[in-house]
């Protein structure tokens, strides 16, 4: 049976928009299944580990297992049952293929949102932070500073990026693809932010999901943005770590020298660090100019009207489902 939203012309309007809420709601209700999943096996193997294995649970690193197990290996592989509720309508044909400069300016441009991102996560848990009188705390970061190198290379370099692309750049987009690439664009790049549930990664994931989504959409491939999402958790979540596993700056803010000569090694990777990420910001705004050839856009061929989508969205069971499970991760 063909999907009426896929022929407005030759549906009534009803039927349209009750396509267009089933074909929303599917990655709505996927994203939340994942969340959901997850925490459900977390909880029965923290029970379990418990009871049988508690040694298991005194190890520093241990709770990357227990959160990325089972979201990679259990419930996104799940989330594919519901996503076949709504058939995928995958970009029609390769706009065309982005060359090795054109990713090293793809990479620069990557850098300098999350720089930007990150500052304004800052800005937004230290407004939260004086409110509050608690600075929300990342728990990503004191993750990773306590894991070795090589749980950090297979879960922040390696799985996460695989998982991600595909879930949120293959499967979510190719349901969203018929409301136009805007719109597809849009709604991903934003759940990818939102479901990072805080503001520490919101801004910087959401800017990149927005940017993965075109290059997803343009190149017909998930290749590209594969290789960039590799290329960001290296630095950010890999080198970054192991830099500040080696260099003190709580020590260098009181004993400057001491801390370089104690560190030496960290100190050469901070400066290593530093320094490429200045030339990829120098760089941003002539990769911008330069990449703005790739911007092609299709739209739908049935866009829906701005009251139409307050009705896909507002009356939208897997929107509301969603919903509550982000605003659980935030205030959590």
């Amino acid at each position: 049976m063909n999907d009426p939203l896929n022929d407005f012309g030759f549906a009534p309007p009803q039927a349209d928009l009750r396509a267009a809420r089933r074909r929303l709601a599917v990655p709505a209700f996927a994203i939340a299944f994942v969340f959901l999943c997850s925490l459900l096996v977390q909880v029965g193997a923290v029970a379990v580990i418990r009871r049988y294995f508690p040694a298991l649970l005194e190890i520093d690193w241990f709770p990357w297992i227990l959160s990325m197990v089972p979201m990679y290996g259990v419930a996104m592989p799940l989330s594919l049952l519901l996503f076949r509720l709504a058939p995928p309508e995958e970009p029609a044909s390769p706009r065309g293929k982005l060359s090795f400069p054109a990713f090293l300016g793809l990479w620069a441009i990557c850098i300098s949102l999350t720089f930007a991102g990150n500052i304004l996560g800052q800005i937004v848990n230290s407004i939260i932070g004086s409110i509050t009188g608690e600075m929300p705390s990342n728990d990503l970061e004191s993750l990773t500073l306590a894991s070795p190198l090589w749980i950090n290379l297979l879960f922040a370099g390696i799985l996460a990026p695989v998982m991600e692309e595909i879930f949120y750049r293959k499967l979510v987009i190719d349901r969203l693809r018929p409301f136009g690439d805007l719109p597809a664009i849009l709604l991903s790049g934003l759940l990818f932010g939102l479901i990072h549930g805080n503001f520490h990664q919101f801004f910087y994931a959401a800017a990149i999901g927005l940017l993965f989504g075109y290059i997803y959409l343009y190149t017909g491939s998930i290749k590209t943005t594969l290789a960039l999402h590799m290329c960001i958790n290296l630095m950010g979540g890999v080198y970054s770590v192991e830099m500040l596993k080696k260099f003190d700056l709580v020590l260098f803010e009181t004993a400057p020298m001491t801390a370089i000569l104690d560190g030496f090694g960290g100190f050469s990777m901070m400066m290593s660090y530093l320094a490429f990420a200045a030339i990829a910001i120098i760089a941003t705004p002539v990769a911008i100019v330069l990449l703005r050839r790739y911007l092609r856009l299709q739209k739908s061929r049935a866009p829906l009207s701005p009251a139409q989508w307050a009705k896909v969205l507002l009356l939208n069971p897997g929107v509301w489902i969603l919903a509550l499970v982000i605003l659980y991760l935030f205030l959590g």
